[in-house]
């Protein structure tokens, strides 16, 4: 008989049910080695390619455990993927850790905010504020990288001083020497004591001092007054002066002078560079050559009460002078030049003209040296 199949399933016979239906017909089973099941008569019918009855009891016997290992083993694992992150992560928090710390794919991309503090990626902290991170460590830029504040640069020698312009700042030139009057008056300063110009009056080193950063030359109604000397002289060069002459008595002349160190005067020359009377409205400028004291001169109107920068220029066969960084004289006649070395000085001169003069004063801001 050969293997049939169930019509309402339409698959073959298992084993089982064929082994079942055989039994079934003809009694307990009888098996050859060749496999072959003979019926009565011993011809073969059919040939049956399934395991021998003793396995197919074990199978049998053992089906149930293997299904119940199978239903542990999806259980297990079900509970173990369904087990909270939490309980994970207490587990091995090192591990944990080190994800968060060296793999890049937990990275976590937040919208583009400017300047957006982010909090520690390990520790969770909230970044520290800024005026802490400030003081600690400067300004940064967008890309993190610390910024070193810079030491301001130092200030020039030659600083602008009020609202006049200078001459030595214009025209480019080298300060070399000088004196600011910062407190006290340089040591190179030679103050006059004695009589007074042509004889008149005296000049006293009391009439001379420094006051708020200022040189001060006053004049008292006796015709007491003062002056200096600088005590280096050369040939050729640049000076300037910064000064005002408050209102005062005609008989008082505030000047800023270049003096003869070499050449006796009046061979050796004169240059004021400012002249003026403490009661005027102008200023002069004359340059004094020639054993006969001639003289060249200018002229200018200006409120001398007021902060002017005076400067005068002596090169190889020309002097120029210069109030508030303009050009106002100039001589290239090389017979009105000085012969040899010369020096600054600064006086408050007493012509007397008649009654008692009026308190005046003078005020220099500096003296400064150029070449």
């Amino acid at each position: 008989m050969r293997r049939t199949t169930f019509a309402a399933e339409d698959r073959p016979e298992s084993p089982t049910e064929l082994i079942a239906r055989i039994s079934a017909e003809h009694g307990s089973p009888t098996v050859t080695s060749t496999g072959r099941h003979r019926r009565p008569g011993g011809s073969v019918d059919a040939v049956v390619t399934t395991d021998p009855l003793p396995q197919r009891s074990l199978t049998r016997r053992l089906a149930p455990l293997a299904i119940g290992a199978t239903v542990m083993l999806i259980a297990t694992t079900v509970a173990t993927t369904l087990r909270p992150a939490d309980d994970a992560e207490l587990a091995a928090p090192e591990l944990s850790n080190a994800i968060v710390q060296n793999d890049p794919a937990t990275a976590v991309d937040l919208p583009t905010v400017p300047n957006l503090p982010l909090p520690d990626p390990v520790t969770g902290a909230p970044p520290a504020p800024q005026d802490a991170r400030e003081s600690s460590e400067g300004p940064t830029s967008t890309t993190q990288h610390t910024q070193k504040k810079q030491a301001p640069p130092p200030a020039p020698l030659v600083k602008p001083a009020g609202d006049g312009k200078q001459a030595g700042l214009l025209k480019g030139w080298t300060q070399v020497g000088g004196d600011e009057f910062n407190g006290s008056i340089s040591s190179k300063w030679t103050l006059y004591e004695g009589e007074g110009h042509s004889g008149n009056g005296t000049r006293s080193e009391k009439a001379v001092t420094v006051e708020n950063g200022s040189l001060v030359i006053r004049g008292d109604s006796d015709g007491n007054t003062g002056g200096m000397a600088w005590g280096d002289s050369q040939r050729f060069g640049k000076w300037e002066m910064r000064a005002k002459f408050p209102a005062g008595d005609s008989q008082y002349h505030p000047v800023l002078i270049l003096w003869p160190s070499d050449v006796d005067w009046p061979e050796g020359g004169e240059i004021d560079f400012a002249e003026t009377t403490s009661a005027s409205k102008d200023v002069s400028f004359f340059l004094h050559y020639s054993s006969s004291n001639q003289q060249k001169y200018a002229k200018k109107n200006i409120d001398i009460t007021q902060w002017h920068n005076y400067a005068v220029e002596w090169v190889d066969g020309r002097v120029t002078g210069y109030i508030d960084g303009e050009k106002w004289f100039e001589s290239t006649d090389g017979k009105t030049l000085p012969p040899g070395k010369m020096h600054p000085t600064i006086q408050l001169d007493y012509f007397p003209d008649g009654g008692s003069p009026k308190p005046s004063e003078m005020y220099v801001d500096y003296m400064r040296i150029y070449k």
